[in-house]
């Protein structure tokens, strides 16, 4: 570990963040025209981290996918293959976007330097029947017993006042991957509405 650290200090380290699943509009308003659903907007919280940590020399991306309120996993997994995570990258997903980057892990076998999960959703939120949203197929994955080695600095979770199902999906990853959980109060479901989160910049950056 220790010269894994070391390493790290000669190699720029990258952090992607990966948005959830937005539903297609809110209040008849799409979500492409709501500026504050843009994960790159510094008013919202993903943004406002972005920002922080740009400003200390880190590389941050913020990939959006597109229809991602309908998008199967195969798109979202398209985007990810294109990003160039590696061995110095802090992966982060909220919600489903937590999910899709589990499951990339265990599909692509690929080596990350921490992941941190975000209210994330598992197979457990895969209770909407619907097929345009084709949830059955999104969670349809195991998590290998070998995908904890991968993780080199280990997996943080944050949780707040959620549903059932994403308490459930956080225990399911806290046993698998032996998660450090964090529980914050009031954040309910981590929403873009939330200008800032000061917490996660400092699990980033630890």
């Amino acid at each position: 570990m220790l010269l894994y650290r070391q390493a790290m200090t000669q190699k720029q380290i990258r952090v992607v963040m990966l948005h959830g699943r937005w539903p297609e509009s809110i209040d008849g308003q799409l979500i492409a025209d709501i500026p504050l659903c843009d994960s790159n907007n510094d008013g919202n919280w993903m943004g406002w981290t972005k920002k922080r940590l740009e400003e200390k020399g880190y590389v941050v991306t913020c990939p959006t996918i597109a229809n991602a309120w309908r998008a199967p996993y195969s798109d979202w997994k398209r985007v990810l293959d294109l990003l160039g995570i590696d061995e110095s990258t802090v992966l982060i997903g909220l919600s489903a976007g937590g999910a899709a980057c589990v499951r990339w892990l265990v599909e692509t076998r690929t080596v990350i330097k921490k992941l941190i999960l975000i209210a994330p959703g598992s197979k457990y939120t895969a209770t909407d029947a619907d097929p345009l949203l084709s949830k059955q197929e999104f969670y349809d994955f195991e998590i290998r017993p070998e995908l904890g080695a991968q993780i080199r600095e280990g997996t943080i979770i944050f949780v707040s006042n959620d549903s059932p199902e994403i308490l459930k999906s956080i225990e399911l990853y806290k046993v698998t991957l032996n998660a450090k959980v964090i529980h914050l109060e009031n954040r309910g479901h981590f929403s873009f509405l939330m200008p800032e989160f000061p917490e996660l910049l400092e699990e980033i950056q630890e």
